[in-house]
């Protein structure tokens, strides 16, 4: 298990996570997002379409940072999305969760029609983050190459970086193993040559040769590749540049072994102390919805009560990322925090972060102002006086929002949150 200070960063990587979350609203870096609202289905009514609608902005946005952070390729500043959503959404009879479309107006102009199926949404049974990462990859792929030079790549390149991105890998390969596979039978030619929709297999053998890259070569190597590879479309040439002559033939050889070791390996029994630390290592790498699903494995599993602590804790802070955050403040009501295990602090500011996302405001209020006296970390204190004057002034009281204001930009001249606090208080 990590130690104190491992997790520590941890905590502060997420705080500056949120924090540009945050940043992200006033932010003119990104595209322009359009959503059809003509849908008028079954779910119109359902509240959670009112939280898909509230949400999208937000992590349409975040779906940008991730692609960057996960394949290399820079912010598009000029994209034409439109999101439509679904009952029931299909394609040459396959069902499916989400689709991109991309196509060139009469007056040249590219845009990229993302399909959202809310019956898998809205159920549970995938995630409004992981859904719009999944699609936006695409967009942003063929964006950047042209619909021409994107849709004669390999599957492999571009199913396998779409499931990498949206963090899905691990959650597909729990779903090919619930359904059973024939080890003799991973491997092989790309499927889906006609553009019908590929099987779990090929997903998960897509995905894991996109990790086989990644792992064997390292992340620069990789982006090193994406980011040639979106310039000339040559897959084989820019495989022998990025990673040592490698050819795809020579690839495919090399990560058969590796795709059959890692689905082995996932088939076996896991403890709920392994369980946990294959969390953690997630949870390190930002692939939160990985972390999740390992987390909630090793939760009720059998560990020990600071193990518990860890994992309950790190498995709210996923929900957070998830924009869930009834579900993490259930997490961290389930126990009292032990300094020894976890930062009481960060414990406090994320049960305060969390009420305040819920509507619990008074609660979400002394909370804030809790940790704000409490806490010797810098950072904890100044996104506590933020918070802060949030909710002040959500509550009308501008008086008192501006002498915290002033108390934030005297005592962190340099935060990132004055720019929004001044933005708040001009309004």
């Amino acid at each position: 298990m990590n130690n104190k200070n491992n997790n520590y960063q941890l905590q502060q990587k997420l705080f500056l996570i949120l924090t540009f979350f945050f940043l992200l609203c006033v932010s003119p870096a990104f595209a322009v997002l359009h959503i059809d609202t003509s849908y008028n289905g079954q779910f119109r009514s359902h509240p959670g379409f009112a939280k898909i609608m509230a949400d999208l902005p937000f992590v349409y946005q975040e779906s940008f940072l991730k692609i960057n952070r996960a394949l290399g390729i820079p912010v598009r500043e000029q994209m034409n999305v439109v999101v439509l959503f679904s009952d029931n959404l299909t394609y040459k009879g396959f069902r499916l969760r989400g689709k991109r479309q991309s196509i060139r107006t009469a007056n040249k102009t590219l845009v990229h029609y993302i399909h959202l199926d809310l019956d898998f949404l809205i159920n549970g049974q995938a995630t409004l983050a992981e859904e719009m990462t999944h699609e936006m990859t695409h967009a942003i792929m063929a964006d950047c190459m042209g619909l021409r030079e994107y849709d004669i790549l390999p599957m492999w390149v571009k199913e396998g970086t779409a499931v990498h991105t949206a963090d899905q890998g691990l959650a597909r390969i729990k779903a090919l193993t619930r359904k059973g596979f024939d080890i003799n039978a991973i491997g092989g030619e790309d499927e889906n040559i006609h553009g019908n929709p590929i099987s779990l297999e090929k997903y998960v053998e897509n995905y894991l040769k996109v990790s086989f890259l990644v792992k064997t070569f390292g992340v620069n190597a990789f982006h090193r590749f994406i980011k040639k590879l979106m310039k000339s479309g040559n897959v084989n040439q820019e495989l022998s540049v990025c990673f040592n002559g490698l050819t795809e033939e020579v690839m495919n050889q090399y990560s058969s072994q590796f795709i059959k070791n890692t689905l082995i390996a996932n088939t076996r029994p896991s403890t709920a102390r392994e369980n946990m630390l294959k969390g953690v290592k997630f949870f390190d790498e930002g692939e939160y919805l990985s972390a999740r699903l390992a987390l909630t494995d090793a939760l009720y599993g059998g560990l020990s009560n600071s193990e518990f602590q860890k994992a309950a804790y790190l498995l709210a802070e996923c929900y957070i990322q998830e924009r869930n955050p009834q579900g993490a403040l259930y997490l961290l009501k389930q126990f009292k925090p032990d300094p020894k295990n976890i930062p009481v602090d960060r414990y406090e500011f994320l049960s305060a972060y969390s009420q305040y996302a819920t509507g619990l405001i008074t609660s979400a209020y002394f909370g804030f102002k809790k940790t704000y006296e409490t806490t010797n970390n810098q950072a904890v204190k100044e996104g506590s006086l933020y918070y802060l004057i949030r909710i002040l002034a959500e509550l009308g009281n501008r008086l008192e929002a501006e002498r915290v204001a002033k108390m934030l930009q005297q005592q962190f001249p340099k935060s990132s949150y004055i720019k929004l606090v001044n933005i708040m208080l001009a309004q």
